[in-house]
């Protein structure tokens, strides 16, 4: 009988831990889809002081057209000031210890001299758990779609 109690125990302890560590991964996805928005929040917003925190030294995005920059070259274009806009949609989360990988769509609109750019993109993106926060590693456009003028 007391053998029973014990291993009854250890069940609801086991189950527990498994129901509080789905639902922490579940807070993390969560949060990470928030974060995600925020970023291009910030961008609109030209924060780089913030998105300089969220952004890891060692970012990289791959654009649509091919073109490859890091973090100091993204931030001027950011600096610049011509997105009017950047809203995801479509966002999952697929979580790994200390890493997120993010898939989504973008829906951009930029404004240049002449005319407002209104263009869409499908992106894959990392986040990282590094100095006890999570960083945007990586970006990469695996897909661009532009509206016509």
């Amino acid at each position: 009988m007391k053998r029973k109690g014990i291993v009854f125990l250890l069940l609801l302890l086991l189950n527990n831990i498994l129901l509080h560590t789905q639902s922490a991964a579940t807070a993390d996805s969560s949060y990470i889809i928030v974060l995600n928005q925020q970023v291009d929040d910030l961008v609109v917003k030209q924060d780089t002081i913030t998105l300089d925190k969220i952004y890891a030294s060692d970012f990289v995005f791959s654009h649509g057209s091919g073109k490859i920059e890091g973090k100091k070259g993204w931030f001027r274009s950011v600096a610049k000031g011509s997105f009017i806009s950047r809203h995801h949609d479509s966002v999952t989360v697929e979580l790994h210890p200390a890493m997120a990988i993010v898939r989504g769509k973008l829906a951009v609109q930029k404004r240049n001299a002449a005319k407002t750019d209104r263009y869409h993109l499908n992106y894959i993106r990392v986040y990282a758990y590094r100095e006890k926060q999570w960083q945007l590693v990586s970006h990469i456009t695996t897909a661009e779609f532009h509206e016509p003028s």
